[in-house]
């Protein structure tokens, strides 16, 4: 059941105060604060919110929108904020320093993370071939 108070409704004036809930919910700051900010009194701040509130409460009973326009897009419908996922971190630096193979009495082998076994093999027999 609506509010009459004989006045009729003012779609422009619900417009402005749908947007500044919005900014208010954006701002992250108190009622008092942002009235302060804006120039406004806690006390119309709070009975629009409730206004509001109330219409959009009897606008999904009435299953009619009851003020046509974008300004209904404005309203904050929800606290949860959009997630993105994104790929894994790189390696850190640390991960990819080589390995360092010492040979006694001959060369320093050096090889990085993701070699190839057969080939390090190989390197190894020629090196420890030479080294006789």
């Amino acid at each position: 059941m609506a509010r009459r108070t004989g006045k009729p409704r003012d779609p422009s004036r619900e417009r402005a105060w749908r947007r500044t809930m919005a900014e208010h919910a954006r701002s992250g700051l108190s009622i008092a604060a942002f009235c302060r900010r804006e120039g406004l009194t806690p006390h119309s701040f709070r009975w629009w919110r409730q206004e509001l509130a109330r219409r959009d409460r009897q606008a999904t009973t009435d299953g009619v929108d009851q003020v046509p326009g974008p300004s209904t897009d404005l309203v904050v419908r929800s606290a949860f904020l959009p997630v993105r996922v994104v790929q894994d971190a790189p390696e850190p630096v640390l991960e990819r320093v080589p390995i360092e193979i010492v040979l006694p009495e001959g060369p320093t082998v050096r090889v990085n993370r993701g070699f190839d076994p057969p080939t390090l093999d190989a390197v190894l027999s020629v090196l420890e071939a030479h080294r006789c």
